[in-house]
């Protein structure tokens, strides 16, 4: 009998939700121009609409996290008309990034409930939005039944004008933004939705002219960054729907990008011009899959074997034969700030580096030719690091950390993007045939999660995508790529990263 009421009670709590009566996660929105270095500010949120969505805080001392840094945020109740009840919670606190948007957490604390009588000025740049788990809104307004087409609605609703599209770097050709467009059209090719693929391609049109150029100010090559190669994966797919020449000129300046791009000794590209001889694994995802695509377009098969070039490289490079995981970066020259003396990687297992060259193996397999004898190698990599990746699976959130073998240390925490990433490349990868069901089934495992703790939805009925991680860069001047940069590293919610890979994973899932 009291073996039975354990196992109730602990079957209870593993499938507590993400957020219950006792919390409530909303968004700070900053609207005006945002200063680059760190600012005080005081936020007031109106106590009443607090206790509305979490009314188990009635009576409560809230506690506040900064879900952007994951850190406590020190706050007041307070009381402006005198009638000892508090009417606001007040975050007097300092920002600590150029982010237009912060996440924080209120929940009920253990402490007595203080309320101090003020007055009180709201500061009304500050727009507050409060969000609901996704499984409580469905509750409330049935299923979601079709993932995938909710989240470019979302986008849709969000940013009808793509020059405000997104928030964090409005109307620019970058990678994040055209890796959620090529899910985008996907989803609009799948469903038969051409507001879908018009989207996409509106996004496109804007940076480039008839004539196949880009516009001033788009982008540079001489910077030789890789990533700016990925928009042209969604060039490619116009190309294929429309025909049009423009987008074939466009397709032409980023191959003799390629072509040109800086390389180590062994023939790996640099990541960036301004990063000599570094070799990161995003540069697969980057730049080959679109050479490979390219190539299966306009009948150019030498650019297969320098993109299988690349993987092989790469995963030379920074395979830990140990673990079977790959670390982040490999320097030729051996930068003293983070390369290791002898083998010349950078420290970590960071999950999205990972990811994006997960991604990248299923991704290029759609276009290696069946007879290149080079294929089976790709297939080999994809098999033993699929089977690396998922022995780091955490048994219970059934998700990834953002440093991936440490997840039983301090700091480290659930990183989302390269959830979706892996789940991803596990799906697509089993219906390629290249791993077993088992995979498939850790991937609907894997974006159940995601929804059950890290979907929200909004008022206006838009998705949101919690605890992305920023940036992971292995830039010398601010990075020494260890554990305590990955971990300290801001987070977003709706990043495009995050937003794109479950994007990708929902459409794979058919979900």
């Amino acid at each position: 009998m009291y073996r039975l009421l354990f196992f109730v009670v602990a079957l209870a709590l593993a499938c507590k939700p993400a957020l219950d009566t006792d919390s409530v996660l909303i968004t700070v929105t900053r609207n005006y121009e945002v200063p680059k270095k760190a600012e005080q500010v005081v936020i007031s949120i109106p106590w009443k609409d607090v206790i509305k969505r979490a009314p188990g805080l009635q009576h409560a001392m809230p506690v506040v996290t900064d879900r952007n840094f994951g850190v406590e945020v020190p706050v007041k109740l307070m009381d402006t008309n005198n009638d000892t009840s508090p009417d606001f919670l007040v975050l007097d606190y300092g920002l600590n990034s150029s982010e237009p948007i912060f996440t924080f957490l209120i929940e009920a604390g253990k402490d007595k409930q203080e309320v101090t009588g003020s007055t009180l000025e709201v500061d009304v740049r500050f727009e507050i939005s409060f969000l609901t788990p996704l499984r409580e809104y469905e509750k409330k307004n049935g299923t979601v039944a079709d993932f995938s087409s909710a989240l470019v609605n979302s986008t849709m609703s969000q940013y009808p004008d793509l020059k405000d599209f997104p928030i964090y770097a409005p109307n620019r050709w970058n990678y994040e933004y055209s890796f959620f467009m090529a899910g985008v059209y996907r989803q609009g090719k799948k469903v038969n939705n051409p507001e879908y693929v018009s989207y996409a391609k509106q996004w496109i049109d804007g940076f480039i002219t008839e004539e196949g150029t880009f516009r001033s100010g788009v982008y540079t090559m001489k910077e030789y960054k890789l990533d700016d190669i990925l928009p042209g994966r969604v060039v490619l797919y116009l190309y294929d729907e429309t025909g049009e020449t423009k987008y074939k000129s466009i397709a032409d300046t980023l191959m003799l990008h390629l072509s040109q791009q800086p390389k180590t000794r062994d023939g790996g590209y640099w990541h960036k011009e301004i990063y000599p001889y570094q070799m990161w694994l995003d540069g697969i995802f980057m730049a080959d899959v679109f050479s490979m695509q390219y190539a299966n377009t306009f009948n150019a098969p030498e650019w297969y074997d320098e993109s299988i070039h690349q993987i092989k490289l790469i995963y030379e490079h920074t395979l830990d034969p140990a673990t079977g995981l790959l670390y982040h970066g490999w320097d030729e020259s051996k930068n003293p700030v983070w390369a290791h003396p002898e083998r010349g990687t950078s420290p970590e297992f960071w999950g999205r580096a990972v990811g994006w060259y997960l991604m990248a193996l299923v991704e290029s397999l759609d276009y290696i030719p069946d007879n290149h004898p080079e294929r089976k190698k790709v297939i080999n990599i994809l098999q033993d690091l699929s089977a690396a990746v998922r022995k780091y699976q955490d048994s219970s959130s059934k998700l990834w950390y953002q440093v991936m073998d440490k997840g039983n240390q301090p700091g480290n925490w659930i990183e989302t993007s390269c959830s979706a990433m892996f789940a991803y490349a596990f799906a697509k990868g089993h219906r390629l045939g290249f791993l077993d069901k088992t995979y498939l089934a850790t991937a609907h495992e894997a974006f159940d999660a995601l929804l059950d703790q890290y979907v929200f939805v909004d008022d206006a009925g838009n998705l949101h995508l919690d605890q992305t991680v920023k940036i992971g860069t292995l830039n010398p001047k601010n990075s020494k790529g260890d554990f305590e940069y990955y971990v300290t590293t801001e987070r977003r919610i709706n990043d495009y990263k995050g937003l794109a890979s479950l994007l990708f994973l929902s459409i794979e899932l058919n979900r």
